[in-house]
């Protein structure tokens, strides 16, 4: 698993009641974490994971071919049957 923040990186901030308020991050630490988000996001959204669990559903039943290099024509022209 990726860390991007550790303990020392986050500041909380409670009120009078000891109840958590606030949280915060130097601009750099959020910036890093953004760009994680926006470039994992995409694989996580519900479309793209159910493609996954569609492919691997095909593969589990044989729903695929082997190909090697000299035989990419042929493997575009099975997908595209």
């Amino acid at each position: 698993m990726i860390q991007i923040l550790n303990d020392s990186d986050i500041k909380v901030v409670y009120d009078n009641q000891g109840n958590k308020r606030e949280v915060l991050i130097d601009y750099a630490k959020f910036q890093t974490l953004m760009e994680f988000v926006e470039r994992y996001a995409y694989f996580y959204s519900q479309e793209v994971q159910e493609r996954l669990r569609a492919s691997e559903e095909d593969l589990k039943s044989g729903r695929f071919k082997k190909i090697d290099a000299s035989e990419v024509e042929k493997g575009i022209a099975w997908l595209n049957e």
